[in-house]
């Protein structure tokens, strides 16, 4: 038989398929980002959380004339746990509700909590991250360099024993009394959901 005219064999086959299931095993061991979609139980998580940042930085926190600028006064409503009925909402703020996950156009199901927090570079770990609030005067300042009427923050703590999904966004505060050290007024708005 002419070994030019051969067709392929069982043999070539096997050996074709083989490097073939080796390259597509390769391929889903060492990049396992691509079946996370589909295993990865908190897609719902994912989306809440970076669509209600956004909602928040880009216009809901301030006007949407102004993204991802803080508007004192809404901000101030909005994070107060005792100001969560209509008639407390200012006019041009860009959310209403009477609870924290209506105001963001949240389900009850899932759980939240919003803050905004200023950065400071200098330190490291959680002493990094400090809340920011209102003092009684009505300064936009940080947690220990006042005393803090009004704390941007809402919603339980984050537990330690469930997967939270968190989503930020940079966002500054005009005429922030953050202290004489400090160059910016810049902060950080973190929306975790769980």
């Amino acid at each position: 038989m002419d070994s030019r005219t051969r067709a392929q064999t069982t043999l070539d086959f096997a050996i074709a398929m083989g490097i073939f299931l080796l390259a597509v095993s390769f391929v889903f061991t060492f990049i396992p980002s691509l079946t996370a979609p589909f295993v990865d139980g908190d897609q719902d998580q994912s989306v809440a959380s970076d669509r209600v940042a956004s909602h928040l930085s880009e216009g809901a926190l301030g006007s949407p004339d102004e993204p991802f600028v803080v508007n004192q006064t809404c901000a101030t409503v909005f994070f107060d746990e005792s100001k969560q009925d209509y008639t407390a909402i200012p006019a041009g703020c860009g959310y209403n509700g009477t609870g924290h996950n209506e105001r963001v156009g949240l389900s009850d199901r899932l759980d939240i909590q919003i803050e905004l927090l200023h950065v400071d570079p200098e330190k490291t770990g959680s002493d990094r991250y400090r809340v920011v609030c209102v003092d009684s005067s009505g300064n936009v300042i940080h947690e220990g360099t006042g005393t803090c009427e009004t704390t941007y923050r809402i919603g339980e703590e984050p537990p330690d024993t469930e997967s939270v999904t968190v989503a930020r966004r940079v966002m500054t505060v005009p005429d922030c009394s953050f202290g004489a050290d400090v160059q910016s007024c810049d902060v950080t708005l973190r929306v975790s959901v769980w």
